[in-house]
């Protein structure tokens, strides 16, 4: 309790000296605490970022490739399939599917229907493939199938351009939702069961879907009515879910699918490609990710880290050395103290630990001090440095041209679908993890200088000391 005690007073007692250390300490742990709470608020952000968002890939045809000939004539499109397969991996974060199915149901009729229908399937009837078989006679496509796993994200319901108004979206298996002017055309109510069937003449694959909901749809306002035909009036798309489609027989001979890919990390690019080529992914395909669109999105606040972590280690090193130099010399001017406690019997571990402690004493204080202005003021240092990295990263997708360097998979210059806007400002928060990094980096600040001013005098014995005392 005396070793204390006594530390108090000394600090009393050698105001000037003592005022410049703490000044000292008091900044080192202001920008200690800046660092540290700006480094855990942006490490919550990047895991979350990374979490939901991931990194969109493109699987796409290498156009340079198929310049040869030899391999134009060996190309051929992924499989439904194949892209659900690729899907199937575990460093992906998340994978979506969309798919849609041209059908011609039937029993149903389809808005826009016109002569120029039947001059299509006339057409196509009969007609050779590119693969030299010959396609089966077949009836006019009147409608479409639309599927997808992730309806919420669909854009059209997004933007209100698309909006239930009567029943649900669909939910299970089987099930499907109509537009209005597709329901009143064909007379159909909620909990209707429709049938729907391929344009293939003689061959229906016919499938029956349960009416859950029915959606207005203004996707067709505007268009020249003379334009359109049954196959492009989006008033007839049927919608339903991937689950769905996957289960019918028309999806394996129709479908047409759209697959997107999320890695968890950019880094994983590589390894992911290698899975995709072990699939049997061929060599004319080429698999890009949104570095891009990542970077918008994360560069910025990564950026941030990166510079407060710098900014950080320079304090700390800086800091420590002017600290130890310090300490060393108010030791040194206080030799002769020290050497009339040695003399009185004190032993060194006594006189050290006490030198310690009213390191510690100033440590504290300055750290109670610390901590709350290191909060105010972590916010408007984040805000401005967060915007300095978005100009940074503006200036750089510039120089870039922002060009697009892959997409969804298949064939064509594919486009990412990432619309996450960078953060412009941090939500800062004081943590228990960023208090116990910022207590623990003050006590070792504290404890290196001390020991270094410690070391240097219990060295000597007390009549060197006094007799050293001019």
């Amino acid at each position: 309790m005396y070793i204390i005690a006594n530390a108090i007073k000394n600090i009393g007692r050698n105001k000037g000296r003592n005022s410049i250390m703490a000044i000292i300490i008091f900044t080192i742990i202001l920008t200690t605490a800046v660092s540290i709470i700006i480094n855990t608020t942006t490490s919550a952000i990047i895991t979350d970022y990374k979490a939901r968002f991931g990194s969109e890939v493109s699987i796409s045809a290498d156009s340079e490739k198929l310049q040869n000939r030899k391999t134009a004539e060996n190309y051929r499109q992924l499989t439904p399939e194949e892209q659900i397969s690729y899907g199937d991996s575990p460093l992906l974060q998340s994978s979506n599917f969309s798919a849609t199915i041209d059908i011609s149901p039937r029993k149903l009729v389809s808005l826009s229907e016109s002569e120029r229908d039947n001059m299509m399937s006339e057409f196509l009837s009969g007609a050779k493939r590119a693969d030299g078989t010959i396609m089966p006679e077949v009836v006019p496509m009147k409608a479409k199938i639309v599927a997808s796993d992730n309806p919420a994200a669909n854009s059209d319901f997004k933007t209100g351009t698309r909006k239930i108004t009567s029943g649900r979206m669909y939910e299970t298996l089987n099930e499907c939702i109509v537009s209005e002017q597709y329901a009143s055309l064909n007379k159909i109510a909620i909990g209707d069961t429709i049938e729907v069937d391929s344009y293939y003449k003689d061959d229906l694959m016919a499938h029956n879907l349960t009416v859950a909901g029915i959606y207005m749809d203004n996707t067709m306002l505007g268009t020249d009515a003379d334009e359109i035909t049954s196959i492009t009036n989006r008033n007839n798309e049927i919608l339903t879910s991937f689950e769905t489609a996957k289960g019918m027989e028309l999806f394996h001979v129709f479908g047409t699918v759209t697959a997107q890919y999320f890695l968890k990390d950019p880094a994983q690019l590589s390894a992911y490609e290698k899975e995709l080529r072990e699939k049997g992914l061929a060599d004319y395909y080429k698999v890009t990710t949104d570095d891009a669109g990542y970077k918008k999105v994360v560069g910025p606040v990564e950026g941030l880290a990166k510079v407060t972590n710098s900014f950080l280690i320079v304090v700390l090193v800086l800091g420590s050395m002017i600290l130890i130099l310090l300490s060393t010399l108010a030791i040194r001017e206080r030799k002769y103290e020290i050497g009339v406690l040695r003399a009185m019997g004190m032993k060194k571990i006594k006189v050290a630990l006490g030198l310690l402690t009213e390191m510690l004493v100033l440590t504290v204080i300055c750290l109670i001090l610390g901590l709350g202005l290191g909060m105010a003021a972590s916010k408007p240092v984040a805000d401005s440095l967060l915007a300095n990295q978005i100009e940074l990263a503006k200036d750089n997708s510039n120089g870039n041209g922002d060009m697009q360097t892959g997409g969804s998979t298949g064939l064509g210059t594919p486009s990412f679908s990432s619309d996450v806007k960078p953060l412009s400002e941090l939500q800062i928060n004081l943590n228990m993890d960023a208090i116990t990094k910022i207590i623990l980096i003050s006590l070792t600040l504290a404890g290196i200088s001390s020991i270094a001013g410690i070391m240097y005098i219990t060295k000597y014995e007390p009549i060197k000391i006094l007799s050293e005392r001019n």
